[in-house]
């Protein structure tokens, strides 16, 4: 006869949490949610994230999980999961609010922080490369539009999105 072996993993809560959260235009209902999984069933990226568990989570405190969770950036921001849930507990905009946390604590995929900084520096997501305006040229399309950087740069500064791509976590 063998016994069953349980292995517990002692995890730092922030109760606080889920005030934060709910306390947020954002995430205003996430004490509503009843784990039905209606939202996860409709997400598109289920396979890697499930919103259900996200709240969850959010309601058992696990903070540091979640801000450190790849899962919480695949997010595609459909918000079919807040159109679907029964509670209306939003789960979509709870998913926001977990990136706004972790990208003030400099939590943000080298992706994300590349195309934040070229918005930066061009005004653009994207740099045009000399490359694609030669094609628009030879198409008879006019030069890529000039972008404002600097009335860009001041509402990025103004929103101190470019503080959190500078800060990176230790």
């Amino acid at each position: 006869m063998s016994k069953a072996v349980i292995s517990l993993k002692l995890v730092e809560i922030d109760p606080n949490l889920k005030f934060e959260i709910a306390n947020t235009e954002l995430g205003g209902k996430a004490f509503w949610c009843i784990q039905c999984g209606m939202c996860t069933s409709g997400c598109p990226v289920a396979e890697f994230l499930k919103p259900h568990r996200i709240v969850k989570m959010v309601m058992l405190g696990l903070k540091d999980q979640l801000i450190n969770c790849k899962e919480i950036w695949l997010c595609t921001t459909c918000f079919t999961c807040s159109e679907r849930c029964p509670q209306e507990v939003d789960p979509a905009n709870i998913i926001f609010s977990l990136k706004n946390i972790a990208a003030k604590q400099g939590i943000i995929p080298e992706g994300l922080r590349s195309i934040g900084k070229n918005l930066a520096e061009t005004g653009r997501v994207i740099k045009i490369s000399t490359y694609r305006e030669r094609e628009r040229k030879k198409l008879g399309l006019p030069k890529t539009p000039q972008v404002h950087v600097e009335k860009n740069r001041e509402i990025l500064e103004e929103t101190s999105f470019i503080k959190a791509l500078e800060r990176v976590r230790q």
